[in-house]
């Protein structure tokens, strides 16, 4: 096959154009097509897609740290809360109608999301964004989040009414998970509302 009518991994560009951090991706995609056309391999476009992509990851985290180290705090304290001894989870899983579960369900997220919100309203002050009204939309975006997050899991209750253990040992990391990648996504959010006027 003669290289010059060869095409790099369409796959590799396209998580190369989407996942390398933005102020590199096309000085490093233009790099990487170069290359590619002098002769390299398809092997060895992913290889360096995925350690540009690496790379990228390791300095948003640097980047990241706090809304990270707070996203953990937040999912230890959330998972640490006894639900099942508050709340009728039990009852929400196998007997309950549709009504009464999205009403607990909506009841147990309002929760949730105060749980977290002094650890917003410390976020905001370490931005300098701190303000009620700041603090009441993440509230809500929170709220939603773990909101939608439930919602797939009580349906699979419903329709799955006897649970294995192997199910369940999957369930529980899906659920911290969840936890964890709402207060990050919310975190993101938070970090990109504005100042309130002073």
């Amino acid at each position: 096959m003669n290289r010059e009518w060869s095409y790099p991994p369409a796959l590799a560009v396209w998580f190369l154009r989407r996942l390398c951090p933005k102020r590199n991706r096309e000085v490093i995609t233009g790099d990487l097509l170069e290359r590619f056309r002098e002769g390299r391999s398809g092997g060895w476009f992913w290889r360096q897609v995925l350690v540009a992509i690496l790379v990228g990851a390791s300095s948003q985290l640097r980047l990241r740290w706090v809304e990270i180290c707070f996203a953990a705090a937040g999912t230890a304290l959330i998972w640490r809360l006894p639900w099942g001894q508050i709340f009728p989870i039990g009852a929400m899983i196998t007997s309950m109608n549709w009504g009464a579960r999205l009403q607990w369900l909506i009841v147990i997220e309002t929760i949730t999301a105060l749980m977290v919100l002094p650890f917003f309203a410390a976020l905001f002050c370490l931005w300098r964004t701190f303000g009620w009204a700041n603090l009441l939309r993440i509230f809500f975006i929170c709220a939603m989040l773990f909101i939608a997050g439930d919602l797939p899991a009580i349906w699979w209750n419903v329709s799955h009414p006897v649970i294995s253990r192997s199910q369940a040992m999957w369930a529980i990391p899906m659920m911290v998970g969840w936890i964890f990648a709402a207060l990050l996504i919310s975190a993101r959010i938070a970090r990109r509302l504005p100042s309130p006027p002073r």
